[in-house]
């Protein structure tokens, strides 16, 4: 992420359209894969990075420098009112580009200059973190149809295999379903928890494409368990929106 001054970081306006950003996470993340959509999305959300209410977060290594806060707990915490520490290691986040950081509000921290947009912030957030999942299912799926379609099951190519398939046609269409689902939303924030809840199926089908292969580390479907992985410290659960962070 290129430096940029704190003090003129874009911050996204109330009642701003989130779509474009939305779907300009959606294609970073198809193109050029989970560390560079990640960084697209803090840029959106004015430079913020969405935490756990315990204060983990991951992001791209090197950005944590470049923030303007942090959003915790249902409110904004300036960078100069917190300590960074590094968090525990996790290896196929790191494979990703990736590191965890623990962030520790100092004790006089108290509402910072966002407090009032912290709600919005956070519905951001899940929207664009939905975006980036559906962008990187988006480029999994092409791979998972190339694998299938160079593989054999006895004389015939796998592709050709009923169940497989029906099991290709299944990606496809959740795939497609949560990029509209996205698109005639207008992103809306409320549909959030919906299209976590959609790319948690797309996500167990497209791995399950690759076989076996699809649980190596080396894979890169490891992109879909290191993203959800995220997803459970910068948006609220899919499964159980009212409840607070992990």
């Amino acid at each position: 992420m290129p430096a940029k001054d704190p003090e003129t970081a874009p911050v996204p306006a109330p009642g701003a359209d989130p779509l474009p950003a939305a779907l300009d996470v959606l294609r970073t993340a198809r193109e050029s894969g989970l560390s560079a959509a990640l960084a697209r999305a803090v840029r959106h959300l004015g430079f913020t990075a969405p935490c756990s209410d315990g204060g983990l977060c991951v992001l791209p290594a090197r950005t944590a420098p470049d923030l303007r806060g942090w959003l915790m707990a249902g409110r904004v915490v300036p960078v100069e009112r917190a300590t960074v520490r590094p968090g525990p290691r996790h290896e196929l986040a790191e494979r990703e580009g990736l590191e965890v950081l623990r962030v520790v509000p100092d004790d006089t921290a108290g509402p910072g200059p966002d407090q009032g947009s912290a709600q919005d912030l956070l519905a951001l957030a899940g929207t664009l973190f939905a975006a980036l999942r559906a962008g990187l299912a988006e480029a999994l799926l092409e791979r998972a149809v190339a694998h299938v379609a160079g593989r054999r099951s006895g004389d015939r190519p796998l592709l050709e295999r009923q169940l497989v398939r029906a099991k290709v046609a299944d990606c496809v269409a959740a795939v497609r379903a949560c990029e509209l689902l996205l698109t005639t939303s207008g992103a809306d924030p409320h549909a959030a928890p919906e299209l976590h809840r959609r790319l948690d199926e797309a996500d167990a089908a497209l791995t399950n494409l690759f076989g076996g292969a699809g649980y190596l580390a080396d894979h890169p479907a490891r992109s879909l368990y290191v993203s959800a992985y995220v997803g459970s410290l910068w948006a609220p659960s899919p499964r159980d929106p009212g409840e607070g962070w992990s």
